[in-house]
């Protein structure tokens, strides 16, 4: 009996016709051996079918995450076949990614900079326009500036303060944040960064630090508006945390809560940097400006060249 090419139906899991080589017994054929390069090319068209961007990027983490390797390795060793249980566990995964479930998710972890942190369902996943926040307030005080006491808004995963803290940007670093979940599981990201000492602190916003000043203050705080979290991908809309990513009245009202309160809380000479949505940098810039004693106001462009950052000064 021949082994019928692999072809994946529209309403099928193709994953699920993957089998993996068991020893043949009289008069009944070995299954099919699938290898490392046909199962990358099978999953990823499958997932491209169920509306993934990226199908194949995703289907190598998935398969590099499962087989316990880096994904470049996935190409050197491209004739590999896979046991079972490899099979087994990749089929659920791809069955989870094909639902929109965020692939940092399922793997448990998210890069951002150097690091790489712990994630699940109640946090969101750190972005790359996070990652370039740091950089456009390091370079708007000075690249060689390194902050006496820093403090993260809404740290969720405690990217933000543990890069600060990594990257040797501050001295001191503190975080807060609203959830009790998320502010643990930064704490254990901070740790295996090996930076026990950040402190993170409960709490709405800048109400955890009252009577404390800081030379930066830095956030990503929530900004989509509720018609753009409606119109989000599936992997943001159905599985990341609404707290973490949307806020009333347009959007501003989390950051219009945190600059009126800034004065209070950054020292003289010391910064300000939030990112925000891309339609919010007139408006944002506008509320700094109006505040007591900040100044330098200034617009900053992400990679793409999108206006998603507003840096300011306090005199």
């Amino acid at each position: 009996m021949k082994t019928r090419p692999f072809k994946a139906p529209r309403d099928r899991l193709p994953a699920t016709e993957i089998e993996a080589e068991r020893p043949s017994s009289r008069g009944v054929p070995p299954a099919r051996v699938w290898k490392v390069l046909e199962v990358i090319g099978v999953s990823g068209r499958y997932l491209e079918g169920r509306g993934v961007e990226s199908g194949r990027l995703n289907a190598e983490h998935l398969l590099a995450f499962v087989l316990g390797v880096d994904r470049l390795q996935l190409y050197l060793h491209f004739d590999r076949p896979l046991v079972a249980g490899e099979l087994s566990r990749l089929k659920a995964l791809l069955r989870r990614r094909a639902a929109r479930e965020p692939l940092q998710y399922l793997m448990g972890s998210a890069a951002f900079r150097n690091l790489e942190l712990a994630v699940g369902p109640g946090v969101a996943i750190p972005r790359p326009e996070t990652e370039f926040l740091i950089d456009v307030v390091s370079a708007a005080a000075g690249r060689d500036r390194v902050f006496a006491a820093a403090l993260d808004v809404g740290t969720g995963s405690g990217c933000i303060a543990i890069a600060l803290a990594d990257e040797g940007l501050a001295r001191w670093v503190t975080a807060t944040y609203v959830s009790q979940d998320a502010l643990e599981l930064a704490r254990r990201n901070a740790a295996a960064s090996g930076h026990p000492e950040i402190e993170f602190l409960s709490g709405p916003m800048l109400d955890p630090v009252r009577g404390m000043t800081f030379d930066l203050v830095i956030s990503n705080p929530p900004y989509l508006t509720a018609e753009e979290w409606r119109g989000a991908q599936p992997e943001v809309r159905e599985w990341e945390p609404r707290l973490a990513m949307v806020a009333d009245e347009n959007g501003l009202a989390v950051i219009r809560g945190l600059v009126e309160g800034l004065e209070e809380v950054v020292r003289p000479g010391g910064w300000v940097g939030l990112e925000i949505g891309r339609s919010q940098a007139d408006t944002v810039a506008g509320l700094l400006s109006g505040r007591p004693g900040i100044a330098g106001v200034s617009i900053h462009r992400d990679l793409a060249g999108r206006r998603r950052y507003v840096v300011a000064t306090r005199e």
